[in-house]
C-alpha cells in the first residue's frame, strides 16, 4: 500500500515536472541559458553548499552563462540578471512587476500594508511616506545611530575586561536609545 502510494507520488510530480517545465511560461523561460536541471529537483543541489562557494557559483554562473541565467528551484524558475541596463529596464516597467509567492503568503499574517499591497494602493501608500523620509531627515537618522552606536562601543570599552556572556539587554538600550532619537527628529 505504501509502495503504491509512493509510486502514484512520484508519477504525479514527474507529470506535474512536465507540465510546469514545458508549459507556455516553461518554454519560454527554458530559452534562457542557465545550469543543468534535474527532474523533480531543478537546480537546487548547487545551493546545499556554503556561502563563499555559492558566491562563487554565482560569479562563474555569469560567466559561463551570460549576465542573464535562470535555474530551477523545483518547480519554480528564478531568472538572475546582473547587468545594471538590464535591472533597470525590468525595474522601471511596472507592467510585471508584481509581488511574488512569499508576499502572498505573508498576507494573512501582515494583511495589506505597505509591504504586502499591489500596485495601486502601495503606489498610493509610498507616495504618502516618500515626503517624510527625504534626505536630510535620513541624514539626521544617520547621525542619531552613528551617536548610539559610539555611545554603546564606549559603554563596551568602559566595561575592561569583563565578559559580557549576553549582548541583547545592551543592544536592546541602544536601539531604544536610537529610535527615541529619530522619534525626536519628527517631533
Amino acid at each position: 500500500m505504501i509502495s503504491a502510494t509512493l509510486v502514484l507520488l512520484v508519477f504525479i510530480l514527474f507529470v506535474y515536472n512536465y507540465y510546469v517545465r514545458n508549459g507556455k511560461n516553461g518554454r519560454l523561460i527554458n530559452l534562457i541559458p542557465g545550469p543543468p536541471v534535474y527532474p523533480i529537483i531543478g537546480c537546487i543541489h548547487p545551493f546545499l553548499i556554503s556561502r563563499d562557494d555559492l558566491w562563487t557559483f554565482f560569479t562563474i554562473a555569469c560567466d559561463t552563462y551570460s549576465v542573464i541565467f535562470k535555474t530551477w528551484y523545483c518547480f519554480v524558475p528564478v531568472v538572475y540578471i546582473s547587468h545594471p541596463d538590464d535591472l533597470e529596464v525590468v525595474l522601471s516597467n511596472t507592467k510585471h512587476n508584481k509581488k511574488g509567492f512569499i508576499f502572498h503568503m505573508l498576507r494573512p499574517l501582515l494583511h495589506t500594508g505597505l509591504f504586502t499591497s499591489e500596485e495601486p494602493k502601495w503606489h498610493s501608500r509610498r507616495k504618502l511616506l516618500a515626503h517624510t523620509y527625504n534626505l536630510n531627515i535620513i541624514q539626521q537618522f544617520i547621525k542619531v545611530l552613528i551617536k548610539e552606536g559610539e555611545n554603546m562601543i564606549t559603554s563596551l570599552n568602559n566595561s575592561g575586561n569583563a565578559v559580557i556572556k549576553d549582548l541583547v539587554p545592551l543592544l536592546n538600550e541602544y536601539m531604544l536609545n536610537a529610535v527615541i532619537g529619530i522619534m525626536y527628529i519628527f517631533l
